[in-house]
């Protein structure tokens, strides 16, 4: 038996079969580098200017948000890969969303790489992504990049994703009623409530408070432990610093009566039907036109025209951030 074709057939088959497996790790890089290059600076600049708080408190975040994934190594990196230490990556949205989150992403990879890592985006945080659009782009170690990917996106997934769900209430609300200011609340993820407060300033709501500190808000279980309205209205008017603003939770209209008598600065109006806000609403004008009325509870896009109808001028969503879906994105590396 002759085995030389079969011998060379194997070869052939041999050679087809490595060209395949290159063209399938070295596929050609169908996307264009950005031009803007983001620097530190910019970072610096955001934690500054957007959330108002020191970079070392958000690179804390992250270094704990990167140890949580990392654990003690990637085993797959001990084993050599990749084997291509310079790589192109491209974040690229796979639909349209509103990008929230660019900064923490880049502060991300920038941290992974000792800062090594070029980045490129011509987006901004707030701004509308079309689907095929580069969200962010880089040049840099493979193995930095690859101990990046998944903390850089899936904290800008969730936050672009609040972003979204706000800016499409926020926007219907516009068209309906201009009068009424979107909130959110303090249903937030533990660690995370100063980003997505961020992210709803972005898709366009406003912040309720921050947190305990940052405003007296008397809710169902403090007037259950102190005994009534009037008496916890009396105490926080007497004790509290004369720029601390007080908001009171209601559940019917007696307690709404109560409370708007005592003259706080916000009363909620909390899962009340909406002939009971129609009433509320006339009694409040009839008493005091300065107090502001907040509507919560059961609130979300089905209701909102019925809701813009009333005169209120808050609505505050928990829903805002905790229903929130996350957008999707993927990241795609390519050799040089």
């Amino acid at each position: 038996m002759n085995i030389r074709p079969c011998l060379f057939m194997a070869i052939k088959l041999l050679v087809l079969g490595c060209t395949m497996e290159l063209t399938k790790v070295k596929p050609h890089c169908p996307y264009l580098m950005p031009k803007n290059e983001l620097l530190q600076i910019d970072f610096i600049e955001f934690c500054n200017s957007k959330l108002g708080v020191s970079p070392t408190r958000v690179t804390s975040d992250i270094t704990r948000w990167l140890d949580e994934d990392h654990g003690s190594g990637d085993p797959t990196l001990f084993a050599g890969f990749p084997k291509n230490p310079l790589v192109h990556f491209f974040v690229v949205a796979k639909h349209e969303f509103i990008l929230s989150g660019l900064h923490i992403m880049q502060e991300v990879f920038r941290q992974t790489s000792g800062g090594t890592t070029k980045l490129y985006s011509d987006y901004k945080d707030g701004m509308l992504l079309k689907k095929g659009d580069i969200v962010l782009a880089g040049i840099g170690s493979a193995s930095s990049i690859l101990l990046s990917e998944r903390v850089a996106l899936n904290f800008t997934a969730k936050m672009s994703g609040i972003s979204n769900k706000t800016y499409s209430i926020a926007s219907e609300i516009n068209k309906l009623n201009k009068n009424i200011t979107l909130l959110e609340t303090r249903k937030t993820t533990p660690g995370l409530r100063m980003y997505e407060k961020y992210a709803t300033r972005l898709g366009g709501a406003r912040n309720h408070r921050h947190g305990l500190d940052t405003g007296a808000m008397l809710k169902e279980n403090h007037l259950r432990s102190i005994g009534s309205i009037e008496e916890a209205l009396d105490n926080l008017n007497k004790f509290l610093p004369i720029l601390t603003k007080i908001e009171i939770e209601v559940s019917n209209l007696n307690e709404f009566k109560a409370a708007l008598h005592k003259r706080p600065d916000v009363i909620m109006l909390d899962n009340f039907s909406l002939d009971d806000v129609r009433l509320a609403i006339i009694e409040k004008n009839n008493f005091d036109k300065n107090i502001k009325i907040e509507l919560s509870g059961n609130l979300d896009e089905k209701n909102l025209f019925e809701i813009t109808s009333l005169k209120v001028d808050y609505m505050s969503m928990g829903a805002l951030i905790h229903k929130a879906i996350w957008v999707d994105m993927s990241l795609q590396l390519y050799l040089p």
